[in-house]
């Protein structure tokens, strides 16, 4: 997508999707990672099926969709990315209905262990 892990890493866990910037074949440095790593057995050990994965992909794909926006409006560099993303208030209010999106939809699945989540 023209994205880096870094910049990936930190729109999603903004969303409250939790993800790890990691090094992917080809890259030149791990330093600068080029992908994320997801964990499939979080989300399975909630309960999600198929198609509830179906739409974690799609928050997931909004997510990189306006990393990419911050990416475009912003300096070359990661400081400059989250900065541009905390200060401009229109990719804080995506940011915050994304957010309220997928916590919404992730409140249906209950987390093992905790009785009041």
């Amino acid at each position: 997508m023209g994205l880096n892990g870094s910049r990936a890493e930190k729109v999603l866990e903004d969303i409250s999707i939790a993800c790890n910037k990691n090094t992917v074949p080809g890259d030149k440095s791990a330093l600068n990672p080029g992908g994320i790593r997801l964990g499939t057995p979080a989300i399975t050990t909630r309960g999600l099926m198929e198609a509830d994965i179906e739409q974690v992909v799609e928050f997931i794909h909004m997510g990189l969709t306006l990393a990419l926006e911050v990416k475009a409006a912003s300096g070359p560099t990661l400081k400059e990315f989250k900065s541009t993303l905390a200060e401009n208030p229109s990719f804080q209010e995506k940011l915050k209905l994304l957010r309220e999106n997928v916590e919404t939809f992730a409140q249906k699945f209950p987390m093992p262990g905790f009785e009041v989540f």
